[in-house]
């Protein structure tokens, strides 16, 4: 009941009648979104936000700026409650290439278009190191430059069928800005608490191409510091090797204590007891430009061009190296000879992204057409800063070291036509649809250098080994067909069916219907029945890693390679998905409008990452598996045989283990949004109310069988109950987003509340629930005249930060040591409150 008395308190004014207190001739209710002509989710002209026969959401430049976000994503975030970010601290590389939800499914589900176009996901693939969303890439929100952008639409809905692979939760169609004269610039500033402070410059040129047409230019650079939330070690959690009655070194004892008979290193007096700098946000320095331009060429033809790039060097703290437990890297007298007060080695990552698309729009044959091409290319180089290689002799041996790279190309080119006919028996013109598409893609994954991931490699991230090497390539093609018309005055039908052929995987038939009824003046009923699939990336498919530590090494391996196939190892199929929703539309009064949609997601053969097979045998005598629960001589016989056969063999005193990616089981998503949103016009200024909320539920409805091959071998599933608990709850229960703004002459004032549900989660056998928060934001803006501005705001003004770990589900030594104190991928992040400033000129 908490909860929904919440949502009635947040969504009370927008349920009263706003038009009461507004003059006669005030003007339309948000003009800017609910009458925006959609490009999004149809291939109807005539869809608005008002009219839909689908949810969608379209979010405003305006209303991305006053987030007094550093990126897209973040701005996005803060906007729509059906968009959840993994927020906290992530693993590796996942903390640079960040992932979003939508309806709580994976970011691999969620399509990305730039002025409808498709753009590319990023070559970075999650699985290796913890990721969150094994076999899974993504197109990266945060490199896309705010400046460039008109405004965002955002469907909640399943369009595989119109627009092909990835989009079963929903699409993301960026609108970049077309004006051809004037321009602005703005200079924002801000910090959280003494740390985490972000500087922002960010332009906006439009110019004239021609009698009619137009190059809009835009450009921005974000210089981000981290924002470090250290913890502080346990006075009894020891730093460095004791020293023993005979004045040599030795070990501590179980979780870095004092062994008996030894006595405390003097260097421990001065130890950094704050050293470990885990709990932080990615550092970094992001450029990035766009260009949109179009014109006419005759009286039917035009040219248009869209381009983006990005560049972007960013760095992730890792767990900082104690020099208790620094292997290999001592001198004969038990002296390190590197980083004797141990190292906080961090992550490396140096980005570019380059995006194009280039096209004419016309007419021919009473139908038009849109001809265009588009390349999209990301490429990824990856180091390890401030580390060491506990296999190599120091000093000498390099402490940076570059880890290798990958790239991921993809080219398009489509042809789309359109036209109209007129039925006598219907309300409106058919429009009719019709188009092809190509697509080619490349990945290629290439070694660092030879330190990087010889014997041990690099601490906190292994370099990629000659082994782990691809080149891969694959082609589709595509043929799509729609229809959507007024059946009635007020009976709206759109239809959509696309076919597609995938040269690696084969073929692949998607449709969708969906309609919308309008009862009354004031009440729509809509509904959209779905098919959609999302084809498993090349990097998925040709993923290979290494990874060696002292407790052994690490493998996950490419599904077809010979180690995998003997393990079980099947092909890769295509995740499938039905998507089901039905919804209502209500505008209660003047200026305002509301919707609420139920929906229902099924996905078939969801890619996860099968479990750990091998064992370690660092004891002879104690053989134990990947949980380290013991194997019988005939289980690890077996393991054996298994491993043999691919060449692989474990010696006594190693550990082994492979992995791969796979198909897991199906998953059932069910849930509801809510969206509300009014204008009010008073004597003292116009007033904007809006409330959406999403509360969703994820099930598993069937688990894959273990293969044959493995069935003879204790605790192996395909998915643990760890990772059900992942599967099901990456994100909050439910979500609100409350907001309401002010303006008035040269003022301006926004409030923005964000409230998050509970999390649940599961570590280390040990289930609980973290609590619902709040978090608020506030923003103001004055206008001074002549094209200046100023802005200021506060964000998350309550410093709402990652939540920590319930004791009960740590363990002793995660006790000890502080470490897993905070919740990994919560959807909070470390920086806190945040206070900004900007300075505007439009011209």
């Amino acid at each position: 009941m908490r909860r929904f008395r919440l949502w009635l308190l947040l969504a009370a004014p927008l349920l009263s009648d706003p038009a009461n207190a507004a003059p006669a001739d005030a003007p339309a209710a948000a003009a800017a979104t609910l009458d925006t002509v959609l490009v999004t989710g149809s291939r109807s002209s005539t869809r608005t936000v008002k009219n839909s026969s689908t949810p969608i959401d379209v979010v405003s430049a305006q209303e991305l700026v006053a987030t007094g976000q550093g990126n897209l994503l973040d701005a996005l975030q803060r906007t729509l409650p059906s968009l959840s970010q993994v927020g906290g601290y992530q693993s590796d590389q996942e903390s640079l290439v960040r992932g979003y939800q939508l309806r709580n499914l994976s970011p691999g589900y969620t399509l990305v278009l730039i002025n409808g176009k498709r753009r590319n996901a990023s070559a970075y693939v999650s699985g290796a190191n913890g990721g969150g969303f094994p076999g899974h890439a993504w197109a990266d929100l945060a490199l896309i430059p705010i400046a460039a952008i008109d405004r965002v639409e955002v469907l909640r809905d399943g369009a595989s069928a119109i627009y092909g692979s990835d989009a079963i939760a929903g699409v993301v169609n960026i609108l970049l800005k077309t004006q051809a004269s004037g321009g602005s610039a703005w200079l924002e500033s801000g910090s959280s608490d003494g740390d985490g402070s972000r500087t922002s410059v960010r332009g906006n040129l439009g110019l004239p191409w021609g009698a009619d047409g137009f190059v809009n230019l835009s450009a921005e650079r974000t210089r981000q510091h981290s924002a470090i939330r250290p913890l502080t070690y346990q006075p009894d959690y020891l730093s460095y090797p004791a020293i023993g009655a005979d004045g040599s070194l030795v070990a501590l004892g179980s979780y870095n204590s004092l062994p008996a008979g030894a006595t405390r290193n003097p260097a421990e007096a001065t130890r950094d007891a704050q050293a470990n700098r885990i709990y932080s946000s990615a550092d970094y320095a992001l450029t990035s430009a766009a260009v949109n331009a179009g014109r006419s060429l005759g009286d039917t033809l035009q040219v248009y061009v869209t381009g983006t790039a990005s560049d972007r060097t960013a760095n992730a703290a890792q767990n900082f190296r104690q020099p208790a437990t620094i292997s290999g890297v001592y001198d004969a007298a038990g002296v390190l000879t590197v980083w004797p007060d141990g190292f906080s080695p961090s992550i490396q990552s140096k980005e570019q992204q380059y995006n194009g698309t280039a096209g004419f729009k016309g007419a021919l044959a009473g139908w038009d057409y849109d001809a265009s091409v588009t390349y999209n290319r990301d490429t990824i180089r990856t180091y390890t800063r401030d580390s060491a290689n506990f296999s190599l002799a120091y000093p000498g041996a390099p402490t940076d070291f570059y880890d290798g790279k990958v790239d991921y190309l993809q080219q398009l080119a489509n042809l789309d036509l359109r036209r109209a006919i007129a039925l006598p028996a219907l309300a409106s013109p058919v429009e009719l649809s019709a188009g092809l598409e190509y697509q080619h893609e490349d990945y290629r994954r290439a070694p660092g250098q030879w330190e990087s991931y010889t014997g041990f490699g690099a601490a906190a991230f292994i370099g990629f080994a000659p082994a782990d090497a691809a080149d891969a390539t694959r082609n589709s093609k595509a043929t799509y067909l729609g229809a959507s018309a007024n059946v009635t005055e007020h009976w709206f039908v759109d239809a959509a069916v696309r076919y597609e052929d995938h040269s690696d995987f084969g073929d692949v038939t998607t449709g969708r219907l969906s309609t919308r009824v309008d009862v009354t003046e004031r009440i729509g009923v809509r509904a959209t029945l779905s098919n959609g699939f999302h084809a498993p990336g090349l990097a998925a498919r040709y993923y290979q890693v290494t990874g060696n530590c002292p407790c052994g090494t690490t493998l996950v391996a490419q599904v077809d390679s010979p180690v995998a196939r003997a393990l079980g190892a099947s092909d890769l199929r295509p995740e499938k998905a039905r998507n089901y929703s039905v919804g209502v539309t209500f505008d209660p009064a003047q200026n305002v409008h509301a919707a609420l949609d139920v929906y229902q997601i099924d996905i078939r053969d969801q890619l996860g990452q099968s479990s750990q097979i091998g064992y370690n045998a660092l004891d002879p005598a104690n053989v134990v598996d990947y949980g380290n629960s013991p194997l019988s001589a005939a289980q690890q016989s077996t393991i054996d045989g298994l491993l043999g056969s691919a060449g692989i063999a474990i010696a006594a005193g190693e550990a082994y283990y492979v992995s791969y990616f796979t198909n897991v089981g199906d998953t059932r998503t069910r849930g509801a949004e809510l969206t509300l949103e009014a204008t009010q016009d008073t004597d003292w200024g116009r007033l904007r109310y809006t409330y959406a909320a999403n509360a969703g539920r994820t099930e598993i409805t069937q688990v894959r069988s273990v293969p044959r091959a493995l069935q003879g071998l204790p605790n192996i599933g395909l998915l643990t109950e760890t990772s059900e608990y992942a599967l099901r709850y990456r994100s909050p229960t439910y979500t609100q987003v409350a907001g309401v703004s002010w303006s008035q002459a040269r003022w301006s004032v926004n409030l923005n509340l964000n409230y998050l549900g509970p999390l649940k989660r599961l570590t280390n056998g040990q289930k609980y629930q973290l609590s619902p928060v709040l978090v608020s934001n506030l923003s103001g803006s004055y206008t001074i005249g002549g094209g200046w501005s100023v802005d200021a705001g506060v964000d998350n003004l309550g410093n709402k930060r990652t939540r920590k770990i319930p004791e009960t589900a740590r363990n002793a030594s995660q006790r000890a040591s502080t470490t897993f104190t905070y919740e990994y991928g919560d959807v909070l992040g470390t920086v806190g409150t945040y206070w900004f400033g900007r300075i505007n000129y439009r011209f």
